[in-house]
């Protein structure tokens, strides 16, 4: 959820980035307004809330109001020998010695992005979360691939007519109750953005409309990954203009950078609830090759584990990584898919794997402690292609909670499938026990629920939310 929801802050400043497009089926006039969520509230044992200094105005920019995280105290390392008392000077000697400069980090710690007093995300009204059993709790919303083919382009002209642009909202609108109310909410963008005016392109080059953007930040999405197959569909100056837009709208992203610095840089989702390092990557860029190695991300597990840990080096409490990876139509992970999971979740610095590209649904899996979530289906598209599954989606919000000790668990994992309209007006919905999609709707309830489970998911305590 966005901090505040930062309704005005974020869908201005993406209305004045959209402008050019108003006159040729561009952003209308008057974006949505937004329902503004209730400031969050912290429980008075929480070590965090009392380091976070109250915001005045909602937060879009890096250069926007800030506020200030004092860090708390580091622990004393018990491993560490105590410091002997200080000898004094030698009254025979009146010129004490030098002393020695400071040695030089010849390869300091990026400064991760945003900056650490920025705070960028917090949970909002929508589905209740549950209760937190330890000093502090997090939790996330995670859904796949926003993959904006033609029809979803026409549906969101019609469904913005009466403002003379176009309007995406109504599409994902059904999505808002339980990605507002967590603490972060992050969206896949799997395709690179056009020009406001277009042209807009579908299968197999994309270029999509930017005017996708004001609804993600209203339905309450704090990020997106942008590390796919489709990444480099429009090359660098498709890739660079994604990313300006997105930083426009205030949403956090990895997976592909405009500079080597930027890649450098590790990025870390600030809520008034911990830290939250985030890493997206992609099994490769459709045989397209990148105009410089550090603009976006493939599975190198070695390299990820090396941005998780300067993550954590950064102050990152949690580190989530999102894989775009998988057999499209291909309910079951493959062999890279599990083997990346395995991998990473054995690192310390790793908190959960989860991933997006099959276009259907896949399993979860605990692993050590720790959870993998192979597929998330679409979030929101118009496959053409007739391979059963291609409706069906999943939300998964995950609860993180921190022990008095410090240590942090996922007490609660739970999962809400939906179902999309394959023809107009192509409308996200829950696919719970009092809300019905249409004629279909036990059949997909059942498919998801099997597939979810499928690796014992269920027994280790993940569950239907709703």
């Amino acid at each position: 959820m966005r901090f505040g929801r930062r309704p005005r802050v974020a869908l201005a400043a993406v209305a004045a980035l959209l402008c050019a497009g108003c006159a040729s089926g561009g952003l209308g006039a008057a974006a949505p307004e937004l329902r503004p969520a209730a400031a969050p509230t912290t429980a008075a044992t929480d070590p965090v809330a009392a380091t976070v200094a109250p915001l005045t105005e909602p937060l879009r920019s890096p250069d926007a109001t800030r506020v200030t995280v004092v860090a708390p105290p580091a622990a004393p390392d018990p491993t560490e020998a105590p410091a002997s008392p200080t000898e004094p000077a030698s009254t025979t000697d009146p010129t004490p010695a030098a002393e020695p400069a400071p040695p030089v980090d010849p390869d300091p710690p990026a400064e991760p992005t945003p900056a650490a007093d920025r705070l960028v995300a917090a949970p909002g009204d929508g589905v209740a979360n549950p209760p937190c059993p330890g000093v502090r709790c997090l939790t996330l919303a995670l859904t796949g691939d926003v993959l904006l083919h033609p029809e979803l382009v026409t549906q969101a002209r019609t469904d913005g007519s009466g403002a003379g642009g176009l309007d995406f909202f109504p599409i994902l609108a059904g999505q808002q109750p339980y990605v507002a109310s967590a603490d972060i909410g992050i969206c896949h963008l799997e395709t690179p953005l056009a020009p406001a005016a277009g042209p807009f392109s579908g299968y197999p080059s994309f270029s999509v409309p930017p005017q996708v953007l004001p609804a993600l930040v209203q339905v309450g999405y704090d990020a997106c990954s942008t590390a796919s197959n489709h990444t480099l569909d429009r090359g660098t100056t498709g890739l660079d203009r994604t990313l300006d837009d997105l930083d426009a709208a205030g949403l956090v992203h990895d997976g592909s950078y405009r500079t080597e610095a930027d890649s450098r840089r590790p990025v870390i989702i600030n809520t008034p609830n911990g830290r939250v390092g985030f890493i997206s990557v992609a099994y490769d860029f459709n045989w397209l090759t990148p105009d410089q190695p550090w603009q976006a991300n493939t599975i190198d597990t070695d390299a990820i584990l090396a941005r998780a840990h300067a993550a954590r080096a950064a102050g990152a409490d949690l580190v989530v990584v999102a894989v775009h990876a998988g057999d499209e139509y291909d309910s079951t992970p493959n062999d890279q898919q599990t083997r990346t999971a395995r991998t990473l979740l054995a690192s310390p610095d790793v908190d959960l794997v989860y991933g997006h590209h099959a276009h259907v649904v896949q399993p979860l899996e605990k692993i050590d402690g720790k959870w993998a979530i192979y597929g998330l289906g679409n979030a929101i598209a118009a496959q053409g292609t007739e391979v059963t599954g291609t409706r069906d989606g999943l939300l998964v919000r995950v609860q993180f909670s921190q022990a008095a000790d410090g240590t942090w668990s996922t007490p609660d994992l739970a999962w809400v499938a939906s179902y999309q309209d394959v023809a107009a007006p192509y409308r996200w919905c829950a696919l719970t026990s009092d809300h019905r999609c249409g004629p279909e709707d036990a059949a997909a309830l059942a498919r998801t629920g099997a597939t979810v489970n499928a690796r014992g998911a269920d027994a280790d305590g993940a569950h239907r939310l709703g």
